[in-house]
């Protein structure tokens, strides 16, 4: 990653690419908590036109990172500690609440489509693991584990889509603490420092899966419950 995440771009995927580096900005201080900003100013330290940065700020506004203060003022939001804290929690009832419903409401089609994933993502982490041991840690081991994660969040992706409510799936997207992509930003800053702990989150996904396919909401509501939470207390703390 570039130490001036303000400096100037490349020429290709530029929505993209904005959203990305004024994330990065936001996360690592050079755009600071409560800091007014203008789509032409970022256009110009990123050096595009202003038509990605609008794409971009679009985005960040509806993930909360950035907060629109009058028609065309914007700011770097400011959440306190707790206000995050709130959000956590408000997110992990939501996806607890899923994954009651889902056990009531999958498919068995979804489910065997739920149970694919995870067998996927079974054999990249075998794949994986016997990589580093035979080797060591290289780029190929990094691409396997980003992989993993993207299978891992295509599976709670899936089970709220299993529920088949718009209208709750629609409320824990406006609810996530992370995106995607900053889940996966910090998961790969983390995991080295706390590899067990993420085995050990790895392997829940599994229990989660065995009580959709038994049909038991108590059981996957908590598993769940508390998946989410120990995930979102961990990227929240970092």
């Amino acid at each position: 990653m570039s130490n001036n995440p303000l400096g100037p771009m490349e020429t290709t995927s530029l929505a993209d690419q904005a959203y990305r580096r004024l994330r990065d900005a936001v996360r690592e201080g050079a755009l600071r908590p409560g800091e007014k900003i203008t789509e032409r100013d970022l256009a110009a330290r990123l050096g595009v036109s202003p038509t990605p940065v609008r794409e971009a700020l679009r985005q960040l506004v509806h993930e909360k990172v950035v907060e629109r203060v009058g028609p065309r003022a914007l700011r770097i939001a400011d959440h306190s500690a707790s206000a995050l804290s709130e959000v956590v929690e408000a997110e992990v009832r939501l996806s607890a609440l899923m994954a009651r419903l889902a056990a009531r409401n999958a498919t068995d089609t979804q489910l065997a489509e739920l149970t694919d994933l995870l067998d996927r993502a079974d054999r990249l982490v075998a794949q994986t693991e016997q990589t580093v041991t035979e080797h060591g840690p290289d780029a190929e081991v990094a691409e396997r584990l980003t992989a993993v994660f993207r299978l891992l969040r295509q599976f709670h992706h899936q089970v709220e889509a299993s529920v088949g409510n718009p209208v709750l799936e629609g409320l824990l997207h406006q609810a996530r603490a992370f995106s995607d992509e900053e889940r996966l930003d910090l998961t790969i800053k983390l995991a080295p420092e706390r590899a067990e702990s993420f085995r050990r989150r790895y392997r829940e996904h599994r229990g989660l899966l065995d009580a959709l396919l038994e049909r038991d909401e108590e059981r996957a509501e908590q598993l769940a419950m508390h998946h989410h939470r120990e995930a979102l207390i961990q990227l929240s703390s970092s």
